[in-house]
C-alpha cells in the first residue's frame, strides 16, 4: 500500500465515522431550535399584550432588556456625583445581555447548514461504493440519510436566522429606548447642577 493509497483511506475513515457525531449535533440543533422557537413565540406575546411595558417621563417604553434595565436603574442612587459613569456601565450591561442573548441564534443559524451539508456529503462516498458494486439497498438508504441532513439543516439555519433577525431589530429599537432614558436622566441633572450654581 503506497502513501497516498493510505491517506486516502485515512480521509474515507474519519469521514465516514464523522457521520454519526454530525446527526446528533442536528438533533441537538433541532432541539434548541425548538426551545428558541418557544421563548420566541413567548416574548412575541409579552410585547403584544404590552407585559414589559413602562412609563418613563411621559414616554411610553417596552421590551424584554427595557425592563431589566429600569429595575436596575431604580436600584441607582439618582444623586450620585458618578451617576454618569454608571448608566454607561448599565448600558454596557445590557449590550452584553443582548449580546448573548442572540449569539446562540446566530450560531446556529450558521452551523446548521453546515452540519446539513456535511451530513450530506459524508454518505455519498458509502453510496458511491455501493452502486460500484450494484448494491441499491445500500444506496438508497445513504441517499436518504444526505437528503434527509440537508433538510433538516437548512431547516435549522432557516429558523434560527428568522429568528435573530426579528430579535435584533427588537434589541436595536430597546438599546435606543435605553440611551435615551440615560440621556434623559444626564440632562435632568445637569439643569439641576445648573439652577444650584444660580
Amino acid at each position: 500500500m503506497d502513501i497516498f493509497t493510505a491517506l486516502q483511506s485515512a480521509i474515507y475513515y474519519i469521514s465516514t465515522y464523522l457521520l454519526y457525531p454530525v446527526i446528533v449535533a442536528l438533533l441537538l440543533c433541532v432541539a434548541l431550535i425548538l426551545i428558541d422557537t418557544g421563548s420566541f413565540l413567548y416574548e412575541l406575546y409579552s410585547r403584544t399584550t404590552g407585559r414589559w411595558e413602562r412609563e418613563f417621563m411621559g414616554e411610553t417604553i417596552s421590551g424584554r432588556f427595557i425592563h431589566l434595565f429600569t429595575t436596575r436603574l431604580n436600584g441607582l442612587d439618582q444623586g450620585d456625583k458618578h451617576l454618569d459613569v454608571r448608566l454607561e456601565r448599565l448600558l454596557n450591561e445590557m449590550e452584553y445581555l443582548i449580546s448573548r442573548r442572540l449569539e446562540r441564534s446566530r450560531l446556529i443559524s450558521r452551523i446548521g447548514p453546515m452540519l446539513g451539508l456535511m451530513g450530506t456529503l459524508i454518505p455519498m462516498g458509502p453510496a458511491l461504493i455501493g452502486l460500484s458494486h450494484g448494491d441499491i439497498e445500500t444506496l438508497a438508504d445513504n441517499l436518504i440519510i444526505a437528503f434527509g441532513t440537508t433538510v433538516v439543516g437548512l431547516l435549522v439555519g432557516g429558523v434560527s436566522y428568522a429568528i435573530a433577525m426579528v430579535r435584533t431589530r427588537w434589541y436595536d429599537r430597546e438599546m435606543d429606548e435605553m440611551e435615551f432614558v440615560c440621556e434623559m436622566i444626564g440632562g435632568d441633572r445637569d439643569e439641576v447642577h445648573e439652577k444650584g450654581q444660580e
